[in-house]
């Protein structure tokens, strides 16, 4: 079984994949390091260079190629549920889980300007707050219907969030236990 993960961007997509991957003792593949590697460019790039239209072409390449892939977990770029050929396909190929985090926590981690951040661009000029607020309620309805578990990861850390996924699967048998130590 593949675990997916979509959810809006800086929800914790990827940090909570490697996690669940190490526990689960399965690869982790991220939709958007895909997307990088093929194009031998970051997205950031991609976008400048080409534009939002062709990203997500290859972004629902990338989805495309892993369909024939089994037992992995897949974090997912935020934008994969505007293609509902994108939804069909990861429904198709696993277990779809919705991280949900609060607007504050999305447009804080956005913001963040640390060095080693990852840097995300946005999709429009507006200002930060604006463009969230305005893609998180359009998408919204889109990862609720995606979504086969949700996930609120409000006051949650990385473990606890890895952890509530893992216990899901197991209590609802998508899994069978795996022996930590």
């Amino acid at each position: 079984m593949n675990l997916i993960l979509i959810g809006y961007r800086a929800t914790g997509k990827t940090t909570v994949g490697k996690r669940l991957s190490l526990t689960l003792n399965i690869p982790f593949i991220d939709t958007d390091l895909l997307v990088e590697e093929k194009m031998k460019m970051s997205i950031k790039e991609i976008v400048e260079l080409h534009g939002w239209d062709f990203f997500r072409a290859r972004e629902k390449e990338a989805v495309q190629s892993l369909e024939k892939q089994a037992a992995c977990v897949i974090a997912t770029g935020g934008g994969v549920v505007l293609d509902q050929k994108n939804v069909a396909s990861l429904k198709r190929n696993g277990f779809v889980v919705w991280l949900n985090a609060p607007l504050h926590d999305i447009i804080s981690r956005l913001n963040n300007k640390r060095p080693g951040a990852v840097i995300r661009p946005q999709f429009t000029d507006w200002n930060i707050v604006e463009e969230t607020v305005t893609m998180v309620n359009q998408r919204y309805p889109l990862y609720e219907q995606a979504a086969d578990y949700t996930v609120e990861t409000e006051n949650k850390s990385i473990t606890q969030v890895a952890e509530e996924i893992y216990q899901y699967l197991v209590e609802s048998g998508k899994l069978v236990k795996v022996d930590k130590n």
